[in-house]
Order: C-alpha cells, then sequence, then structure tokens
C-alpha cells in the first residue's frame, strides 16, 4: 500500500468524535513531515459514509490509512472495523486503532491485535510513523475484535454459569 502512494499526500481518514483528542492528531500528523490530507469524522456512521462514497461523500478520496477511534456515537469503532470487513473493497485498507484507556489496550492486547495497530490517545509521532511504517503490512492482515453485540451474545450462549463479560468500548 505505501508503496502505491509515491510522491502524493497521504489520504487519511481520521475517526474521532473528541475535537481535542481530533486537533491533537492532527498536529501529531502535521509535526511528522509527512504530506498528508486528513478527512475527519466525527462518528461510526459518517465515516462509513466517506468508505463507501455514500451521499455528501460521493467523491471523497480513498484513504491510505484510517485512524479509528473505538468509542464513538452511532456507531462505535468495533462496529465501523466489522463493516470494513466485510467489505471487500475496504477490508484492504489498513487500520489503526485508537484506544482512550488503559483498559482499552489491555482488552485490545488479549484480542492478540499487535501493538503496532493501536495507539492509545493522544497519539504520539512515534505511533504515526509506526503506522506509516507498517501500512503495507496492515493492508494485508485486517484486524477484527468484537463488537458489543457479538460478545453479549457468545455470554448468553455460553454454559458458564452466568459468567459476566466485561465490555469498556461503550
Amino acid at each position: 500500500m505505501a508503496s502505491d502512494i509515491g510522491d502524493r499526500p497521504i489520504e487519511i481518514l481520521l475517526v474521532e468524535d473528541n475535537p481535542a483528542d481530533f486537533r491533537l492528531a492532527q498536529d501529531t500528523i502535521e509535526r511528522s513531515n509527512q504530506r498528508a490530507n486528513i478527512t475527519h469524522a466525527e462518528d461510526g456512521e459518517i465515516a462509513l459514509s466517506i468508505l463507501k462514497k455514500e451521499g455528501e461523500h460521493s467523491n471523497a478520496a480513498r484513504p491510505d490509512l484510517i485512524l479509528l477511534d473505538l468509542r464513538l456515537p452511532k456507531k462505535d469503532g468495533t462496529e465501523v472495523l466489522a463493516e470494513i470487513n466485510q467489505d471487500e473493497d475496504l477490508v484492504s485498507i489498513p487500520v489503526m486503532l485508537l484506544t482512550g484507556t488503559e483498559a482499552e489496550s489491555s482488552l485490545l492486547e488479549s484480542y492478540s491485535i499487535p501493538p503496532s495497530r493501536y495507539a492509545r490517545k493522544p497519539l504520539q509521532l512515534e505511533q504515526f510513523h509506526r503506522a506509516l511504517g507498517q501500512m503495507g503490512l496492515f493492508s494485508r492482515q485486517p484486524i477484527s475484535i468484537p463488537t458489543q453485540q457479538q460478545v453479549q451474545q457468545a455470554a448468553s450462549e455460553s454454559s458458564s454459569g452466568g459468567r459476566r463479560w466485561w465490555w469498556p468500548f461503550g
């Protein structure tokens, strides 16, 4: 994927509902000296509309990288990720997850998500550079984590004697 970019600016879809976290990530990207066009989506529904080029986003550029917050209004990050993974036109777009808490990071680790595939907010320059350096690898290895509904369904089907599942994403 990274080799397809050439001399043009990298297209980044930054999916973040918190204005302060968005500005911090934007500043980090600008300090990286990587030429980038950043498209901002404030919630999961807008992100999917941009990715699928629906409605007012019909002319949106295809992102080279998606920075995806897990806690989002309307559709959370896990739901957005699930839809990306189910769409053959989108699944090859590299995704880096953004987490807001240590608990979220620990949960991602428990799902065997490599540390190079997520970053604790605020996004740091080193983390962004790591994502840029591994974009080609990311596009060949999509990540997935269960949605809240999948976790609840597994819990209800479980014969673990009423074991309670903890879900920190929303």
